[in-house]
């Protein structure tokens, strides 16, 4: 893959609580980066949750989020789809979540 394909827009750090649904998992996490396509979100996570969340991933491609976050006081709920989520274990039964998600209506 050439290198001006990976990405279009270049991304920005940001720091804002956000929750996001996966199926009935309700995980709390914080915004560390966005663009104009969508944001990463980063989460700890207990293992068996971190778990439990892949496999309802897997289950199904392109699935759809509930996600809900404020912003210069302004509350936003995107229609969004998870595109990336990975675990970086601790060892210790946490886990530190990435899950990326695109979200074609932010304004």
């Amino acid at each position: 893959m050439m290198k001006e394909d990976r990405r279009k827009y270049k991304r920005v750090a940001v720091d804002f609580p956000v929750v996001f649904k996966i199926s009935r998992r309700s995980v709390l996490g914080k915004a560390v980066n966005a663009c104009n396509e969508g944001m990463m979100v980063e989460s700890n996570l207990p293992l068996e949750t971190a778990v439990k969340i892949l496999k309802t991933l897997a289950k199904k491609r392109d699935h759809k989020l509930d996600v809900r976050f404020t912003h210069n006081k302004k509350p936003y709920r995107p229609e969004a789809e998870i595109r990336h989520f990975h675990l970086d274990l601790f060892g210790n039964g946490m886990c530190r979540s990435v899950a990326g998600f695109f979200m074609p209506t932010i304004r």
